[in-house]
């Protein structure tokens, strides 16, 4: 499958909208069917508007960019099953991002960030490069403008400023300690009888695969470990483990291990878990600002014009550079906070 690279994508940001017959849903505000909107607005969210326009460039730029997956053409595909599930795939991918741009944008206005006039250069840069790389046929059935292409990534540059302003005090030191990777085999059994027959066994210097192929319960024998994987009981013998050692008999609640220490610390993998620490503090730093306010977004969905949508009357265009240009122009250090470092 083609990847994006795009950086929102990576942060995991998930809005909880869900479309039915009722409406949609964002945050905990049941969004009924829109009554006063133009009738090329797709949805409000704060008061903010995306127009059809918008929403079918997103949506043919997506349909491209996953339209073969696994080394099938799921554009081409004949099975009409296939075609539906796709359709619905990219509306719903569709969906979720824009409408979690938009609700960023509006926390972003609401805690007073916005962009720069150097950042809105770049966006309109990214805006007049995207509109110049459609063919004139796209930008005929899409109805835009540049200016409207310039809008659309105003918004997502502002999205990601947000991201990156709410984050910015997360503490990035992790210890090798905390984000310790092990190499171990285990032995895990839901009684003590056959716990203490495998104990018994490998203290007759029997080797610990052969052991563990034989009373082993769990589905894997080799594990790659780090801090909360195993129970607290399990978690502080196996942490002070040395290399080649073959603990006791450890008790917990869901039943009884035993383990050998292949490497105490895998240095490679740790390095790389650090990253994974980092991360999940930032997702915990931004969450807690964002998933409130979430809630107290005002949102309507023009549901009559979303459903009329449709990706088979896309197929014939090939259009899918638009988060290449975003990256090309609105680089991670373009949009940094302006009090960062």
């Amino acid at each position: 499958m083609k990847k994006t690279g795009y950086r929102l994508a990576s942060m995991a940001l998930a809005v909880a909208l869900a479309i039915g017959s009722s409406g949609c849903r964002i945050g905990d505000e049941e969004v009924m069917i829109s009554r006063g909107m133009a009738k090329d607005e797709v949805f409000l969210i704060d008061g903010k508007a995306c127009t059809l326009p918008m929403m079918k460039l997103l949506l043919m730029n997506n349909m491209n960019l996953h339209g073969e997956s696994y080394g099938i053409d799921l554009l081409t595909n004949e099975d009409l099953k296939v075609q539906k599930k796709f359709e619905q795939y990219v509306k719903k991918i569709s969906m979720d991002e824009i409408t979690r741009v938009y609700s960023m944008a509006a926390l972003a206005g609401a805690q007073g960030v916005t962009l720069t006039d150097a950042q809105k250069e770049l966006a309109q840069w990214a805006g007049e490069d995207c509109f110049q790389s459609l063919t004139e046929e796209e930008v005929a059935y899409l109805d835009i403008t540049q200016e409207e292409v310039q809008s659309i990534y105003e918004k997502y540059a502002l999205a990601e400023l947000l991201y990156e302003s709410l984050v910015q005090d997360v503490n990035e030191e992790v210890s090798d300690d905390e984000a310790r990777i092990m190499e171990v085999r285990q032995i895990y059994t839901s009684g003590e009888v056959q716990a203490r027959k495998a104990l018994a066994e490998l203290s007759e210097e029997t080797e610990f695969s052969t052991v563990a192929a034989n009373y082993n319960e769990a589905d894997e024998i080799k594990l790659t470990l780090q801090r909360g994987m195993l129970p607290e009981e399990a978690e502080t013998i196996v942490f002070s483990m040395e290399d080649g050692e073959v603990s006791d008999l450890i008790r917990t609640d869901e039943g009884y291990y035993i383990f050998y220490c292949d490497n105490k610390f895998d240095e490679e993998k740790t390095q790389e878990h650090k990253k994974d620490i980092v991360e999940q503090r930032k997702q915990e730093a931004f969450h807690s600002v964002y998933d409130p306010f979430l809630e107290t977004v005002h949102s309507k969905l023009n549901e009559s014009i979303w459903k009329s949508i449709s990706i088979r009357e896309m197929e014939q265009f090939s259009y899918e550079e638009f988060y290449e240009i975003f990256e090309k122009y609105l680089t991670e250090e373009e949009l940094q906070p302006q009090n960062a470092e």
